[in-house]
C-alpha cells in the first residue's frame, strides 16, 4: 500500500490498524466518514507531510525518514513523543502491571517468584517515570524555547543563561536505557518462571511487553535519530545568532 494524502483515513487504517498509535498520539478522533488523509489533518490542524512521514514508517518498516521528518518544526516531535508518554504512563505500565499481579495471584508456587518479579518491575517503573520526568519537565520545554527564541530579535534572558550552560548533548548523557530492563524481565518470564495455572494471563503479559519493548525502541529512534540532530542544528544556529559577547 502507498501512503499518500488522497486515499481516505478510514481506509488508512482498515489497512494497518498498527496506524491507529500514530492516530492517537496525534490526538485526531475517529468519525472520519469518507474523509480523505488530508481533509482530516487539515481540520485537525495536523502538519500533513509530518504525519504521512510517520504513517508510512509504521507501515514500511524499511523506510525511515529521518532527514525529512527533522524539516518539520520539533513542536510536532515534542507533541507527539509527549502523547507517547502519557500512552505509557495511563495505559500500557499500569496493564503490565495489573497482569503481573493476576498472575501472582493464580501462581500455586508460592508466589516468591512472582513477589520478586512484582518488586522488579516496580523498580522499573519509578526508574521509567523518573526518565519521562526529566524529558517531560526539562528537555522538552529546553528544546521549545529554544525553537521559539530563535525566531526572535533578542533571546529571552532567562532562557540565554540556560542555553549558555547546557546542550542536548548533556541530554544524551543522561539518557539511560529503559529497554534494557524492560528485556530483562521479558527474559526472567521466558527462562525462569514456571507459567500459572492460567496459561493465557502469563502469555499475555509477555505478549504486552514485548508490545512496549518495541514501542520504546521507535520511542528511541525518533528521541536519538531525529530529535537530537535536529536540535543540535538549532542550537547551531541560536549560539551563531547571538553570539556571546
Amino acid at each position: 500500500m502507498h501512503i499518500n494524502h488522497t486515499m481516505k483515513m478510514y481506509d488508512l487504517v482498515q489497512s494497518d490498524f498498527e496506524l491507529l498509535a500514530v492516530l492517537q498520539r496525534l490526538k485526531i478522533p475517529f468519525g472520519f466518514k469518507d474523509k480523505s488523509v488530508q481533509t482530516v489533518c487539515k481540520e485537525e490542524g495536523i502538519d500533513l507531510d509530518f504525519f504521512l512521514n510517520l504513517a508510512r514508517w509504521y507501515h514500511e518498516r524499511d523506510f525511515f525518514p529521518g532527514e525529512t521528518l527533522m524539516r518539520h518544526p520539533v513542536k510536532w516531535l515534542v507533541k507527539y513523543l509527549r502523547s507517547t508518554h502519557s500512552c505509557y504512563i495511563e495505559y500500557h505500565i499500569p496493564r503490565i502491571e495489573n497482569e503481573i499481579v493476576r498472575m501472582e495471584s493464580l501462581d500455586q508456587s508460592g508466589g516468591h517468584n512472582m513477589q520478586l518479579m512484582l518488586k522488579f518491575f516496580r523498580e522499573y517503573i519509578s526508574e521509567f517515570a523518573s526518565h519521562i520526568q526529566l524529558e517531560e519537565e526539562k528537555i522538552f520545554p529546553y528544546i521549545l524555547n529554544l525553537e521559539a527564541n530563535l525566531k526572535n530579535q533578542e533571546p529571552d534572558a532567562e532562557f540565554l543563561k540556560i542555553a549558555r550552560g547546557y546542550t542536548i548533548k548533556d541530554f544524551l548523557d543522561e539518557h539511560s536505557d529503559i529497554e534494557e530492563k524492560l528485556v530483562d524481565l521479558r527474559n526472567i518470564l521466558l527462562k525462569y518462571l514456571a507459567p500459572p495455572s492460567d496459561n493465557c494471563v502469563f502469555t499475555n503479559v509477555l505478549v504486552e511487553i514485548f508490545r512496549l519493548g518495541n514501542d520504546l525502541k521507535d520511542h528511541t529512534i525518533l528521541e536519538e535519530d531525529v530529535l537530537i540532530p535536529q536540535v543540535i542544528k538549532l542550537e547551531e544556529q541560536f549560539h551563531n545568532k547571538f553570539p556571546r559577547q
